[in-house]
């Protein structure tokens, strides 16, 4: 037998605003846990593109009358993209380990994420194709790292509209940016300028990211309490 104390405990328990609050708590938590190793991703990259373009810069000093890179050059700035690619991936899975959402957030996510790969691919088969038409060493040294740039610079605008996200459209605005500068400068000049302004601009969005995230979990917290 329920009294009526019960009853408006009950009430106050479902009433709208109380549900309104509980969804909103329960968003903040899932964007919280899925943006949680967002920061480390941003900081992945950064490295990368920073030591990466950074040691292109001192091989093309060292070997002026060559434009392409050394085989170790090479292979190190490989070595470095690939390494931050596989860490993203992971962390990635990471944070979306036992999270649920809907089909068209998965799809938005599939299609996202395998336009990356599908998109590298191409664009490197269109660089070999214009070597095989003509085009010489030299510019294919210009070719590869702007068009790559713009392309990541289109990606992250994209996230940025997808997922409503500040950091990753001004990272997007800028590598656009980057991308046509970084083609107008002598080599190996470029290298260097994509090795600061690329890498230290991943570097500064993942310590935005970082206190983004901080300032979400103190808000999650204090309406935690509250609602407690």
């Amino acid at each position: 037998m329920t009294t009526p104390d019960d009853t408006s405990d009950d009430d106050a328990a479902l009433s709208p605003e109380r549900m309104l609050s509980l969804v909103h708590r329960q968003q903040q938590q899932v964007a919280a846990r899925t943006a949680a190793f967002t920061p480390w991703i941003l900081a992945a990259w950064g490295v990368a593109w920073l030591a990466g373009f950074l040691v292109l810069w001192a091989d093309a000093r060292q070997h002026p009358d060559e434009p392409l890179p050394s085989l170790a050059a090479g292979v190190t700035f490989a070595a470095l993209l690939i390494a931050a690619g596989v860490l993203s991936t992971v962390l990635g899975a990471l944070s979306g380990r036992g999270l649920r959402g809907t089909h068209q957030a998965a799809f938005v996510g599939i299609v996202y994420g395998n336009t990356w790969w599908v998109g590298g691919i191409v664009l490197f088969v269109i660089g070999q194709a214009l070597a095989a038409h003509g085009m010489s060493d030299a510019l294919l040294v210009v070719f590869y790292p702007s068009v790559f740039i713009f392309f990541s610079g289109i990606m992250y605008l994209m996230a940025g509209v997808i997922w409503n996200a500040a950091p990753m459209l001004a990272l997007g605005i800028w590598s656009v940016i980057l991308a046509a500068v970084g083609a107008s400068l002598q080599h190996p000049t470029a290298f260097l300028v994509y090795a600061i302004a690329g890498g230290g601009a991943f570097l500064v969005v993942a310590a935005w990211s970082a206190w983004w995230r901080r300032g979400a979990r103190r808000s999650l917290a204090q309406a935690g309490a509250h609602g407690a």
